[in-house]
């Protein structure tokens, strides 16, 4: 994780092997000491209802992404950005080109109707 995480009710950063952090759902970070001296479903913080989720290598990419840099953020999501862009592209590139092979044989059905008519005239 780039960005430092602490324990926002006792300020301790993570060392080995305790204590664990959890994230609550109202957007703190509290360490596993004083989540236990805190109250069941409550923010030891803000004091509001919340849940919380321990973190670990296996929380969920949107979650650990709350504590990536920006930088290392803005250069995973300018790749997938630039891949979803490189797919849309491809895939407009090729339905112009049906369209236009479409105008092609349209344009010589109506050539070749047209010059049936002159010929019936």
């Amino acid at each position: 994780m780039a960005f430092a995480v602490f324990c926002n009710n006792c300020f301790c950063e993570p060392r080995k092997p305790t204590p664990r952090f959890s994230l609550t759902s109202c957007g703190h970070v509290i360490c596993e000491l004083c989540l236990q001296k805190g109250k069941k479903d409550e923010c030891l913080i803000c004091r509001t209802p919340c849940r919380t989720l321990f973190l670990s290598k296996q929380t969920s990419p949107d979650i650990q992404s709350l504590f990536m840099g920006v930088d290392t953020l803005c250069k995973k999501y300018s790749e997938e950005i630039t891949q979803v862009s490189e797919f849309q592209e491809k895939h407009r590139k090729h339905l112009l080109a049906y369209h236009r092979q479409k105008i092609v044989k349209l344009e010589e059905s109506l050539k070749k109707v047209t010059e049936q008519m002159h010929q019936i005239q």
